[in-house]
């Protein structure tokens, strides 16, 4: 039986869970910095690769430390703005993609935990996945999302 190192290991779960590492950076990176944020979530894995104690999902392990990753980075590099990246057809209908760039323009105000909370919840993830994830108490989950919801609600018909 053949022992996998450490690096081997690395580079199959990276390579496993490659676009959940893309999909958090793709949603909080300027455009043109994408690469650098994968490249600072890469580093932060390696980093604490050892720390990974099993109690929850590779997948939502990873997810954790990308989100964290992402948030800190801003925090760090561009404080004052953040602008999400989204791209919409133009094949789409016109009212439709207004909408949709409303509401992400909307989502792109909200604070970040707020943020990483819909988009979590958009991305179709149960409140207990969502609790594992950002680390709040599955009760907090929901009364944070509703909240959340409710301010996308209020700038949406402001």
């Amino acid at each position: 039986m053949k022992t996998q190192t450490k690096e081997q290991e690395f580079t199959e779960v990276v390579l496993a869970h490659k676009s959940i590492i893309y999909k958090v950076c793709y949603i909080y990176a300027p455009k043109g910095m994408i690469e650098d944020y994968y490249q600072e979530v890469l580093c932060n894995l390696w980093q604490n690769f050892d720390s990974f104690d099993g109690r929850s999902k590779r997948s939502t392990w990873i997810y954790r430390v990308a989100l964290y990753t992402c948030i800190s980075f801003i925090r760090r590099k561009q404080p004052a703005s953040i602008t999400l990246s989204f791209d919409i057809s133009s094949e789409e209908d016109g009212s439709l993609k207004e909408q949709m760039e409303e509401l992400h323009s909307i989502i792109d105000r909200l604070e970040h935990l707020d943020r990483a909370l819909i988009l979590l919840w958009l991305e179709g993830h149960s409140y207990e996945e969502i609790s594992e994830i950002t680390g709040l108490e599955k009760s907090n989950v929901g009364v944070k999302l509703m909240r959340a919801k409710n301010k996308i609600k209020e700038m949406f018909n402001a």
